[in-house]
């Protein structure tokens, strides 16, 4: 009999302890959880946790872009979150994405400028004509190409004294932007650029002005046949085809300041 109480008590002993080490296993693993989940929340909180650009796009994740492009410890960061943004066309975005246009590197003033491009907002016209004056050559031409595609007709001005930059990538890019405004009051000046010492932009401004349908760019494209650049005669042949064949199906087409 003593050895069968025995026996109990240790059943009863060992039973004890797995509830025992049941439990405290238990509460370990929750609060591990609980730490983990906290961890998590406030990584994604704070200014110190890199955010992972990809993951945010995925997930279609405007407010994480929005933070991310604040981060102020990484520009690479704040750069990919502001091309992302412009991808995703995410007009929500525009006010910061103008903050980002004075970012201290060029890299992330470059990303903001591509990505106000592609929203196409009207308020970022201002924003971007001031940046057609950045000390960086890359900025300046985004900004170009940019407010092209928002298309409003303020910027010809502006677009017009970039035909003039020093660097002939500003000089291209505002050809191409003056083509997608449409506005002859670029025509002068696109007339100016087919002399461009850079081919390519005498390229550009030849194919604007075949946008622009105004007769006053036919004899200046008639002396670019005779460039020194075959791409240059090539498009200049086209656009001269392009007029000429509007003006003998349609009358004159768009004179003087009109």
């Amino acid at each position: 009999m003593a050895a069968i109480d025995n026996l109990l008590k240790l059943t009863r002993h060992l039973r004890s302890r797995v509830v025992t080490e049941s439990s405290r296993f238990h509460d370990v693993y929750l609060a591990t959880m609980v730490s983990k989940a906290t961890r998590t929340r406030e990584e994604a909180l704070s200014p110190f946790f890199k955010p992972n650009i990809s993951k945010l796009a995925a997930k279609g994740d405007i407010a994480g872009l929005l933070r991310a492009l604040r981060y102020k410890r990484d520009q690479r960061v704040r750069a990919e979150a502001a091309r992302a943004l412009g991808v995703a066309v995410a007009h929500c975005a525009v006010p910061t994405l103008i903050e980002a246009l004075r970012d201290e590197y060029d890299y992330v003033r470059v990303a903001a400028a591509e990505a106000l491009g592609q929203i196409a907002d009207q308020e970022a016209v201002t924003p971007l004509i001031d940046a057609l004056e950045d000390e960086c050559e890359g900025v300046r031409k985004v900004a170009a190409i940019a407010l092209g595609k928002v298309g409003d007709r303020q910027a010809a001005p502006f677009l017009i004294e970039a035909l003039s930059d020093d660097e002939w990538m500003v000089r291209r890019a505002a050809a191409e932007a003056l083509g997608e405004l449409m506005d002859t009051r670029s025509v002068p000046s696109l007339i100016d650029a087919l002399r461009d010492p850079v081919y390519d932009v005498r390229k550009t401004a030849a194919t604007s002005l075949g946008g622009l349908r105004n007769e006053r760019a036919i004899e200046p494209l008639k002396k670019l046949l005779s460039d020194n650049m075959s791409p240059v005669r090539k498009v200049a042949a086209l656009t001269l085809k392009r007029l000429c064949g509007l003006t003998a199906k349609q009358g004159p087409i768009v004179t003087g300041d009109s």
